[in-house]
């Protein structure tokens, strides 16, 4: 007798059912379905694959659980599109039952943010980066036109004006990486991301009156010259400074649940006249 061969993982038993689901997924993952197209109908997968319509019935709803397709009943089934915006919710909502707050978003994503722009400087053409350049200078404007002396003269439109901008430009930077895995994060980051809401009063003179977009244009200024230069080592030496925050602003963001902005209070005026090395809001 021959030794014992050890099992180090278990046989996956494969239905019919599931075999039709592996072959239909391979045709959405690789294009040959697109986005909206209609699959064949029950009888003409049966006929096609050679089972019975009750294994194309199991196999539509292993599709279904998978999020590729739409049953629509007495229309057809509908290969669904991209799954981006449905996996930031699931995250958001998984991250709230976990009690993650606004500085758990920020202490992992802002260490990305030289490498994107380093990736991005490598690999963007010019179209992109002067696309990356015109959403920054819509994102300064949205800000200048809404700026506040105070959070009680926050306007929600502009607020949510703001926040639609600054999601452009981050998708148009990650897509300027042309990398498919920073790509997909795209909307699922940015979509635990919401803007800080500054309270300078405790940091401002009554006769004094700061640019509170400075730190904001400053950032976008050098992420721009950064994609200009080409030179993807430059974004780690002049980027990783911008992305610090002062300690109020870190407690705010820990006392905020993710998804929700932050309220800071600034204690120094120097955050905002660009005196000290900081990041945007």
């Amino acid at each position: 007798m021959g030794p014992e061969i050890t099992r180090k993982q278990p046989i996956k038993r494969e239905t019919l059912a599931d075999r039709v689901a592996e072959d239909i997924t391979e045709s959405i993952l690789s294009g040959t379905l697109d986005a909206g197209s209609t699959l064949p109908t029950e009888p003409e997968l049966a006929a096609q694959y050679g089972v019975s319509r009750s294994v194309i019935r199991d196999a539509t709803r292993l599709l279904s659980a998978r999020g590729l397709v739409d049953v629509q009943h007495g229309k057809g089934v509908f290969v669904t599109a991209s799954q981006d915006e449905s996996f930031a919710d699931a995250l958001l909502l998984a991250l709230r039952r976990d009690g993650a707050t606004a500085w758990d978003y920020i202490e992992f994503s802002e260490p990305f943010t030289p490498m994107i722009v380093s990736l991005a400087a490598a690999n963007a053409t010019e179209e992109e980066i002067d696309e990356i350049e015109h959403q920054a200078k819509r994102m300064l404007d949205a800000l200048v036109s809404s700026n506040i002396e105070s959070p009680e003269d926050l306007n929600a439109s502009s607020f949510d004006e703001v926040e639609d901008i600054q999601r452009s430009f981050y998708n148009a930077l990650f897509s300027a990486t042309h990398n498919k895995i920073l790509q997909r994060l795209a909307v699922p980051l940015h979509g635990l991301r919401r803007l800080n809401i500054f309270d300078i009063r405790e940091s401002l003179d009554t006769d004094e009156l700061l640019d509170i977009t400075a730190v904001d244009r400053r950032f976008f200024d050098t992420v721009i010259s950064c994609l200009r230069s080409r030179d993807p080592a430059r974004a780690f030496k002049d980027l990783w400074k911008l992305v610090q925050f002062p300690p109020e602003a870190i407690k705010a963001m820990k006392e905020t649940p993710i998804g929700e902005s932050p309220y800071i209070v600034l204690e120094s005026s120097a955050f905002h006249s660009g005196k000290e090395e900081a990041a945007d809001g």
